[in-house]
């Protein structure tokens, strides 16, 4: 991410929205383990981490800046420790030790695609290995830097180029740079009456480009589409030239170039611009939370939203161990606890797994897509 947008680098979100996990939290965690939780060992400051020396020689470190501008490229520490890794377990467990071995010899933030085309064609030249960052949360090793056989590897941080370039209200199509944050999207859409109306779990910090590269799905797929089907049309940077995919009709010729980009994981070139429909940011919505007697029972009841057309727009399933924890970490205690549990095993459903689902639309439609899921829902259980 650019300065000023990065989480921190032990883990997921930032300093600012930190806070200790709640002691009923901890009770439960210390059941399900059988005992005692030791104290936890700090994370080792950034300000104390060493990365490797960099490797990145001078005469493409200045090329670069010629290209970017002096605030462009970032050479110091921090800024290598931040985008050494991803959010998956193993990352955070590495960087909370201080180990920031896989850290990228410099990291290069340009302003547009001009910019981008330019830090190839230069790192080509070089034998410089790129590595495009979005938003950092990868959990798959997808923003790790590897060099390869290469001289030296640059991060490419996009979080410059995060611009809503042009909106077509009447083809709901919204062309945005791949910098762009999930808030970031859905504030300059609302602003215009739209929604894309992706959410994805990394939605506050996971950007559009990010989202097109891992093929990202999103907790209101059901109703929205993943992103794969919301993609008109892509402008990439590779090393060989630029593909520009324009938004075009239905058509029955094949293949569809844009397959080949939609979830390449950065391995084919630089996503620099990006078309995705959008649609008109809904009248009302409505959330609720059911419970159903195993997850076996969800998963058939998810079956039959889906093949009778009646599936809400957010459908999530948990298992018995995710409902269990949710339900442990709500901190109900107390009288609350008791009401909800003599509740749920008057229900047949006391251990049963929860779905949480949703519908947006007009209030009318909202109510009558509703009707129509829970007669499904009360059908399974």
């Amino acid at each position: 991410m650019a300065p000023g947008r990065e989480m921190r680098h032990w883990g997921w979100g930032e300093d600012a929205h930190a806070g200790p996990p709640p002691t009923h939290g901890i009770a439960w965690l210390e059941g399900l383990l059988g005992g005692p939780l030791d104290a936890p060992a700090p994370p080792v400051p950034l300000a104390d981490i060493t990365p490797p020396a960099s490797k990145l020689k001078r005469r493409p470190a200045a090329a670069l800046r010629a290209i970017t501008g002096s605030d462009g490229v970032r050479e110091d520490d921090a800024a290598r420790v931040l985008r050494a890794a991803g959010k998956g377990y193993p990352d955070l467990v590495r960087l909370r030790a201080g180990d920031a071995s896989p850290a990228p010899d410099a990291v290069v933030l340009p302003a547009d695609a001009a910019q981008v085309r330019a830090v190839l064609d230069a790192c080509a030249a070089a034998d410089v290995a790129i590595v495009p960052f979005g938003g950092g949360t990868s959990v798959v090793g997808g923003v790790e830097p590897e060099r390869g056989g290469h001289q030296a590897v640059i991060a490419l941080d996009l979080g410059r180029m995060a611009r809503l370039v042009d909106l077509d209200a009447r083809s709901q199509l919204a062309r945005l740079e791949p910098g762009l944050r999930g808030p970031e999207v859905e504030h300059v859409l609302r602003e215009r009456g739209f929604t894309l109306g992706h959410y994805p779990q990394s939605f506050e910090y996971a950007t559009v480009g990010g989202w097109v590269a891992t093929r990202s799905a999103g907790q209101a797929s059901t109703g929205y589409g993943r992103i794969d089907a919301l993609v008109e049309g892509v402008r990439m940077a590779a090393p060989a030239g630029d593909l520009d995919l324009a938004p075009h009709p239905g058509t029955a010729a094949g293949p569809d170039l844009r397959e080949l980009v939609v979830g390449s994981e950065g391995a084919l070139g630089v996503l620099t611009e990006v078309t995705l429909r959008v649609r008109p940011r809904p009248e009302a919505g409505l959330y609720e939370a059911w419970m159903l007697p195993s997850f076996d029972a969800g998963r058939e009841a998810f079956r039959a939203l889906i093949q009778e057309g009646v599936a809400p727009d957010v459908a999530r399933l948990s298992d018995a161990a995710e409902t269990g924890m949710s339900l442990t970490l709500a901190g109900l205690k107390g009288a609350k606890a008791a009401l909800l549990g003599r509740y749920l095993s008057a229900r047949g459903v006391a251990s049963g797994c929860i779905a949480i689902v949703g519908w947006e639309g007009s209030p009318p439609r909202v109510v009558a897509r509703r009707r129509a899921t829970t007669a499904v829902l009360k059908r399974h259980g």
